[in-house]
């Protein structure tokens, strides 16, 4: 890859936007953003022409790439038809069949799905779900965790980035419990992680120590619920042990606290399986799911075997939204759940190669001294891994973001610090596409 320059049309257009856009959107700096023009498969242009490789599948979404062919065609197929439906008066074909698909493929028995436009949306349906179930009203989360920024999901959120200025309607209805450490497959070396760097840096406790705050909480029986990701998007890529997830299980059903999974981000083959709850073999009694899921398009769901707590309809939803079961999205949805459930094992069977470039990327850092000076584990599963730069003063991964973007790489920083160098593309990523971007990353990190 070669350096990108220009940016002529890049800083007109954003000049534009700066004059029309809520100032706390959008970030600005010297040569940042670019502005988005066409994509195909692995790749971007932007408004200048220049091309990048995509390591963020706009946030995990685009699953299958930029304009597959899946998506384009169910997007043309149902607009044939019929673009817009009732959410939830007439109900249309397109939401019929993505509920029975989404019923089927979850691990529930008797699955039934409340349908959203937007992940947060999803979440909040799970905790007005556990508030009916339980008639409590308070919850639990884990530190980083990040669940959308609606009213109702904001109180899962521990960030002061996004949650200044909100505090009064937060304050009380949430727990966060600190974030377990648990060593990682795959590392330079660990000489720095000890237990009191690990609490003093990074906020990261022992398990069994938050197992034991766990229980304490839970034992009060005001909880209506612990929600949490199986590997944290924006909080990292990090996840948990097996045995941890299935002590959150029991102990939530031993004081009458439901379990929900948010998969937003982890959902639809994303870490290697279909859902992420594979890896722990523990199911949860609500399992919310978006992104990769509508191929493009705005959809998400929140899936169960309880949502009967809500009863029947008298003619007034008490959840719902004028888009809700959009028959464009649904349609698109299905269709991309369906090419995902088939082209799984050939994405795994990638895997296989792509976790050899990570341990070739390893093998250089170590022989070069590079994982002395930037000691690092690589966080995650499958196509959603993380960079952890553990030593590095907070922020290091947003100039690193800034300098790959200048080589054609498009990148972001995660983790409570900034100190993750998220890797998460399109599941057709291949294993040179791998070796292509941590390529490029040693050798910034020799030049430093």
């Amino acid at each position: 890859m070669t350096k990108i320059h220009a940016r002529k049309q890049t800083d007109k257009f954003l000049s534009r936007l700066q004059q029309v856009e809520c100032p706390d959107t959008t970030f600005f700096a010297d040569r940042f953003p670019i502005v988005m023009k066409r994509g195909n498969g692995m790749w971007i242009r932007d408004v200048d022409n220049n091309r990048y490789l995509d390591f963020t599948a706009c946030f995990a979404v685009l699953a299958l790439g930029h304009r597959p062919k899946t998506s384009l065609t169910a997007i043309r197929k149902q607009a044939a038809s019929l673009l817009h439906g009732m959410g939830d008066v007439h109900p249309t074909l397109a939401k019929i069949k993505l509920l029975e698909l989404l019923a089927e493929i979850s691990p529930f028995e008797n699955a039934k799905s409340l349908l959203g436009q937007s992940g947060g949306d999803a979440i909040e349906s799970a905790m007005k779900t556990a508030m009916l179930a339980t008639g409590r009203k308070r919850f639990l989360s884990f530190s980083g965790g990040y669940h959308g920024l609606q009213f109702a999901p904001l109180v899962l959120n521990d960030r002061e980035d996004f949650t200044r200025g909100f505090e009064s309607w937060i304050s009380g209805k949430t727990v966060t419990l600190p974030f377990p450490y648990f060593k990682s497959d795959l590392s330079s070396n660990q000489n720095h992680l000890t237990k009191d760097y690990l609490w003093t840096e990074h906020k990261l406790e022992q398990p069994e120590i938050v197992l034991q705050q766990m229980e304490d909480e839970l034992k009060k029986k005001e909880f209506a619920a612990l929600i949490m990701e199986p590997f944290q998007g924006r909080g990292g890529k990090r996840g948990f042990s097996a045995d941890f997830v299935k002590s959150c299980k029991e102990l939530c059903k031993k004081y009458g606290t439901l379990l929900v999974f948010d998969e937003i981000y982890t959902g639809f083959g994303r870490t290697g399986k279909m859902f992420a709850y594979e890896h722990y073999n523990v199911i949860p009694d609500l399992l919310c799911v978006g992104k990769a899921m509508g191929g493009g398009l705005p959809i998400s769901a929140c899936v169960g075997e309880i949502l009967d707590v809500w009863g029947k309809s008298k003619g007034e939803a008490r959840q719902t939204q004028t888009f809700l079961g959009n028959p464009l999205a649904c349609a698109v949805a299905y269709e991309t759940i369906k090419e995902i459930q088939n082209k799984l094992p050939l994405f795994q069977k990638e895997l296989v190669q792509i976790d050899f470039i990570f341990q070739k990327f390893i093998s250089f850092m170590q022989k070069n001294g590079l994982s002395d000076r930037f000691p690092f584990e690589i966080r995650g599963k499958g196509f959603m891994r993380g960079v952890w730069f553990y030593t590095q003063k907070e922020g290091f991964a947003v100039p690193m973001m800034e300098i790959l973007l200048e080589l054609g790489y498009i990148v972001l920083p995660e983790g409570p610090r900034a100190d993750v160098l998220s890797l998460t593309p399109p599941l057709i990523a291949k294993s040179e596409h791998f070796e292509k971007i941590l390529n490029a990353l040693q050798s910034e990190l020799k030049k430093m």
